[in-house]
Formats: C-alpha cells, structure tokens, sequence
C-alpha cells in the first residue's frame, strides 16, 4: 500500500472530501539547487489535491487520516492512462502506413487511436471499480 496523510475538508453521508499535500521527489534530490523543476517548485510552494473516498468511519473536519491506494491498482491506473492511448495511436498510425494511406491520414488515424485509448481508459475507470480508488486507513 502507498499511504499518504491528508487532512479532512469536508464531508456528507458517504462522501469524505480530504486534502492531501502533492509531494515532490525534489527533497531527496542533491541536484535541488540547479534543477528548474526544483527551482519551479520552490518558487510555486506548496500545492494540495482535493480527493473524494467513501466514508467508511466517522470522521471530522481538521482531522489528519492516512489515505491509501494499493501499489498494483496505481501501476495498473498508470498503464492505462498513459501508456495504453499512445500504444493505440502507434497501432493505428502503422496500420494506416501499411495501407499505404497518405501522411496526412496517417496522423489522423494516429490521432483517433489515440482519442479511443483515451475513451478506453474513461469507459474502464469509470465503472465504479473500488481497487482504483483511494481510501482511508484505520490509524
């Protein structure tokens, strides 16, 4: 599991809204002070996502929880998100070469594999499936 701390926002009925602290792997990094995204970071600051999880326990606005989402259900969300479209634009755009289509289609056949991984991925992550979905760990 990776787990992160979060603090509670808000919250209804089911519905637990929490904000988490994006975290950088710029802290680790000896090449902090020469790097231009070390550089961004420093000068933006701090920066929080808001995340909805279902409630599974009661708990009150300010409260700190852990937040958690299995290592394999984010590999896999990865995979989906990023590299399955531009797999599908690959295909497609060297399918529309072997059918020797011109250069101008083959982009466009690039592009719509490209768009149908993207619907694929919204179709797959959209079916409500609990293991994509964070959650809030007993403490």
């Amino acid at each position: 599991m990776i787990e992160q701390s979060a603090k509670v926002v808000s919250c209804d009925d089911d519905t637990v809204w929490l904000e988490a602290e994006r975290q950088s792997t710029c802290g680790a990094c000896q090449l902090k002070q020469g790097c231009g995204t070390g550089l961004l970071a420093k000068h933006v600051g701090k920066r929080f996502s808001r995340i909805a999880v279902k409630k599974t326990h009661d708990v009150f606005i300010g409260e700190q929880v852990q937040l958690a989402i299995p290592e394999d259900a984010l590999l896999q969300g990865a995979f989906l998100m990023y590299i399955l479209p531009l797999i599908l634009m690959f295909v497609f755009a060297a399918t529309a070469q072997w059918l020797n289509f011109s250069n101008v289609m083959e982009i466009l056949v690039g592009l719509s594999g490209l768009f149908i991984g993207f619907l694929l991925v919204k179709k797959r992550l959209s079916t409500k499936q609990d293991r994509f979905k964070a959650k809030i760990v007993e403490e």
